[in-house]
């Protein structure tokens, strides 16, 4: 949210305007009008209209008659040095030297251009000038203005509120209107019109006549006004498609019929803008503030006008309105921070929780598994590695591979001894099929198996004659190895041996 002031600041009256710009509206908070006359001054005119007002930005206008519009055609390779190079081509234009001027520019936009140059369209005022008018707002309001504008571009951010002056059609579907269309300001003294194209400024003039001295000077006028829509005309600009009136002579009598018979062009009402929180006597006098209106809409970002604060009178942006906000900003920093505190405070009560459930599980698991209660993951982590236990292999002690070598030791080289199958369950489980010349054989094989460690109940289950010459029987058995003792350097050497043996397996036995 921003609180924007515009100020139209004449020989004969200041008119203000306060406009509350947020990301979807923009609301009018006031718009004044004193007498320059009346207050006895422009410094009292422009305290009497704006008062304690405390706006976040201020625009004031400097009069078009005391600035030089040029539109100059550059080459396109001169666009990347364009702040050097203008400076050179307005020089040979006006008649002061450029290091007492500032200027300002906008590209004209084209639809096509084969001449390879780009059209810009500049002002060009003397610093003196520019100063001067940032100077009495400064005294009057202790304000220093973030913008300057000049003649009568400031009126083409009322695009940004009027969307008939973009060439909207109106009706869904249907394409936007490119002809042009003016805005005239008729001020007291001077006025000023701006011609736009498709919502951008491309020609903009001042003119030394205004409502003073009607009916009388009206002939004066209407030559100027002609004139001025000669030189559009004669730098290829096409034929109007209506003048928007505004400004203190935009609620003269007859003004819309003498101007229109005179021109040769329509006087179009200004279309309603998009302003919430007018009220109708606002709404009456709206015209006489599109000036200051359209100032204010110059600092929302889309400015479309010109600025004459370039260069050495670029504003210092020591922002005083947040210095009247400090109490609030730090109130707000207060309310981030408690908030802050809170959440911390509510993460570490909640982690604490999850530690005091993570230890008490550590405790449950410590003391099934290591045989010692503990809390402490280094001291769990140690019991892990050094504790009881820690030397057994978590490999299964048997497996279906020893089984294979403990039943080719078991068969003696005499006897011829097949396997038809052997099944090892999940549970341990074993269950061998395979044949012998006699069930004595057999007996005698099983006999052997039970005196390992790892096979229990081992017995034959069932018999049967396979062939003339040979026995088949079902062998069962439960693999299940008993603890070991700790092995000393005699049963190691045993091992080893056993090892050595079990990688030969015995010539009697023959997998089927």
């Amino acid at each position: 949210m921003q609180r924007l002031l515009g100020l139209e600041v004449t020989k004969t009256v200041v008119r203000a305007a306060l406009l509350n710009v947020t990301l979807r509206k923009t609301i009018v908070e006031a718009l004044e009008e004193v007498s320059v006359e009346d207050a006895g001054g422009q410094k009292e005119a422009l305290w009497a209209a704006v008062g304690d007002l405390k706006p976040d930005g201020t625009a004031v206008l400097l009069s078009g008659e005391k600035a030089l519009f040029r539109r100059i055609e550059l080459p396109a390779a001169a666009m990347k040095e364009i702040n050097n190079v203008l400076g050179y081509e307005l020089e040979s234009t006006v008649p002061f030297e450029m290091d007492e001027a500032v200027f300002d520019y906008r590209t004209v936009k084209v639809e096509k251009n084969d001449s390879g140059t780009v059209p810009v369209f500049a002002v060009v005022a003397r610093t003196e000038d520019v100063k001067e008018r940032i100077a009495i707002v400064k005294e009057a309001l202790k304000l220093d203005p973030e913008r300057v504008g000049v003649g009568a571009m400031p009126l083409s951010n009322l695009a940004a509120v009027i969307p008939e002056l973009e060439g909207e059609s109106g009706k869904k579907g249907e394409p936007a209107d490119k002809a042009p269309v003016a805005v005239l300001s008729l001020g007291e003294r001077t006025s000023d019109m701006l011609i736009m194209e498709a919502g951008e400024p491309v020609f903009c003039r001042s003119l030394s006549r205004g409502t003073y001295g009607l009916p009388g000077s009206a002939p004066a006028l209407a030559r100027e006004l002609r004139q001025t829509l000669a030189a559009w005309r004669a730098q290829g600009g096409e034929l109007l498609k209506g003048i928007y009136l505004v400004g203190g002579g935009a609620a003269v009598a007859g003004a819309e019929v003498f101007l229109s018979t005179e021109l040769g062009v329509s006087i179009l009402p200004l279309p309603s803008p998009r302003l919430d929180g007018l009220t109708p006597e606002q709404k009456e006098k709206l015209p006489r503030f599109a000036m200051a209106i359209g100032l204010a809409l110059g600092m929302t970002g889309k400015a479309r006008g010109f600025n004459l604060r370039k260069g050495e009178l670029e504003v210092a942006r020591s922002y005083p309105f947040l210095r009247e906000k400090v109490p609030l900003l730090a109130g707000l920093a207060a309310v981030i921070f408690v908030s802050f505190g809170f959440s911390v405070l509510s993460q570490y009560r909640a982690l604490s929780a999850d530690r005091e459930v993570l230890e008490a599980r550590l405790a449950t698991v410590s003391q099934e598994v290591l045989g010692e209660s503990t809390t402490d993951p280094e001291k769990a982590r140690d019991l892990l590695l050094h504790g009881p236990g820690a030397d057994d292999d978590p490999m299964p002690q048997a497996d279906g591979f020893d089984v294979m070598v403990q039943l080719s030791k078991a068969v003696p080289k005499e006897v011829v001894h097949d396997i038809i199958e052997m099944d090892l369950a999940r549970n341990g489980h074993v269950r061998i099929e395979g044949t012998v010349p006699s069930v004595a054989d057999a007996q005698n094989i099983a006999e052997k198996l039970k005196e390992h460690r790892c096979f229990k109940d081992v017995k034959i289950s069932r018999t049967i004659q396979f062939s003339a010459e040979k026995q088949k029987y079902v062998m069962e058995m439960e693999l299940k190895c008993d603890k070991k003792k700790k092995a000393t350097d005699k049963d190691k050497d045993k091992e080893k041996a056993d090892a050595a043996d079990s990688a030969s397996p015995g010539a009697s036995s023959k997998p089927e």
